[in-house]
């Protein structure tokens, strides 16, 4: 019996070996640095979920739309507010989105990598 958990023994030493001995690649890590803010803790970032989207001057519904942005595109949030009905908008460089037309995220990664899941969907 002592001679069996023997071997057992050197048995599972020797097979730890050899499958802890493996060559050990080297990854290497690419950080992509066109957008220096991708990754800001104090930047936040918006997926358009609809399909298209009206940017508006104001915070109101019958204010000028000044553009249209479509469902897929990632934004930089540049502040937020509600209006006088408890809506919540979101500025940016083109004008303000209501927030059911977005989702906000904590960095640009994880917004680009909720693009890509809606665009999977698709």
């Amino acid at each position: 019996m002592k001679k069996l958990i023997k071997l057992f023994t050197c048995v599972f030493i020797v097979l730890f070996c050899v499958t802890s001995c493996n060559k050990n690649k080297i990854t290497v890590l690419e950080f992509d640095n066109s957008e220096p803010l991708a990754l800001a803790p104090d930047v936040r970032w918006a997926l358009v979920i609809a399909p298209y989207a009206a940017y508006y001057e104001k915070t109101d519904w019958n204010s000028e739309v000044k553009g249209y942005s479509r469902r897929g595109q990632i934004l930089q949030v540049l502040s937020r507010a509600e209006d006088k009905d408890d809506n919540e908008w979101y500025r940016f460089e083109t004008g303000w989105l209501p927030s059911s037309t977005i989702t906000v995220y904590s960095n640009r990664l994880k917004a680009q990598r909720a693009a890509e899941e809606l665009k999977e969907k698709e």
